[in-house]
């Protein structure tokens, strides 16, 4: 019973941080389209390997998450564990896709027109 149980916990942990890096990887490529950035074939690598270096980061992080408070409380785990992914995921969407040092010809700030206010990067 317990290795079924390990084996369900493995899949969740790589199917939410597969699918956080996916949508962190999404915003992303659509805000570096929106705002001209770089081109499309050297984006895709650079995407590429940020989303499979994403996937293994929020994995672990779930799997340390689940193994330290899984035990005590499940509900308290997915908390802890979403409440990291969401950070985790806003930071490098600021950090790689809020390029500073990029000349902004398009969108101002470097921040496309459809990005919300109330979500600071």
């Amino acid at each position: 019973m317990e290795s079924a149980t390990r084996r369900v916990g493995c899949l969740l942990h790589l199917s939410a941080g597969g699918i956080a890096a996916g949508a962190t990887v999404w915003v992303v490529a659509n805000i570096w389209r929106s705002c001209d950035v770089g081109n499309g074939s050297a984006n895709g690598a650079v995407l590429l390997f940020c989303f499979l270096m994403t996937w293994g980061v929020l994995s672990s992080i779930w799997g340390s998450i689940f193994k330290v408070l899984g035990g005590k409380s499940i509900a308290w785990a997915y908390g802890v564990a979403i409440c990291a992914t969401v950070g985790i995921s806003w930071g490098l969407i600021a950090w790689i896709g809020i390029l500073d040092s990029y000349p902004a010809p398009v969108c101002p700030g470097n921040v496309p027109p459809w990005w919300p206010d109330f979500v600071p990067v």
